[in-house]
């Protein structure tokens, strides 16, 4: 599987509210972004709260986690240019089973869950947007779920680090590792016979 550059939601986001047709749709979709910076290692969303806002990432990281036994698995890894949220809390409003936190000092757009729903459901334009950042998103889900299907845990962590999409070095290998259903012992012992990709 090659490394492939792919387009981020929030630069999707930004180049579509340059071509919204009426100026009321753009001055009601940017007044509904509250942009602000969040420290690194504040929660967002802890376990058994509802997720409250949709973050769209300027520049930082995210992760997602849950708990198996005393343990934190990554379940998700966002960057600059992402779109991230507990999806089942927010979409749903119920209480989330997965931590959202910075991994470092982020800058953000946030959307609330009304200002959202509002939004989808009285501007077809919007409504359009948001189907196609859906989509984006289930293509990126299956890509990852064929890596996981069909590439040892050593591949894995080879196709991991040479995307151009890669956080490491940026973050912490650890949650990399739980990240790729590995270990960090594991992980740092792959990383020593891995060919990197000399263009990124």
């Amino acid at each position: 599987m090659k490394a492939k550059e792919e387009i981020k939601p929030l630069d999707r986001i930004l180049e579509a509210s340059q071509f919204m047709v009426s100026q009321e749709v753009k001055e009601r979709f940017t007044k509904n972004l509250k942009r602000f910076m969040i420290p690194k290692g504040r929660i967002l969303v802890d376990l058994g709260q509802v997720s409250p806002n949709l973050y769209l990432i300027e520049k930082g990281v995210m992760r997602t986690y849950y708990l198996r036994g005393s343990e934190d698995i990554t379940s998700l890894l966002v960057a600059d240019g992402d779109i991230v949220c507990i999806a089942e809390s927010f979409l749903l409003q119920q209480l989330s089973n997965e931590v959202l936190e910075t991994l470092e000092d982020t800058i953000v757009y946030a959307i609330g869950y009304d200002a959202y729903r509002k939004l989808v459901q009285e501007d077809a334009y919007m409504a359009g947007l948001a189907v196609k950042l859906l989509e984006q998103h289930l293509i990126n889900f299956t890509d990852r779920v064929k890596v996981f299907k069909y590439l040892s845990v050593e591949q894995r962590i080879e196709h991991y680090v040479n995307q151009p999409s890669s956080l490491f070095r940026r973050i912490p290998d650890h949650y990399i590792a739980t990240y790729l259903g590995t270990t960090p012992a594991t992980f740092s012992r792959c990383l020593k016979s891995i060919q990197f990709d000399k263009n990124r």
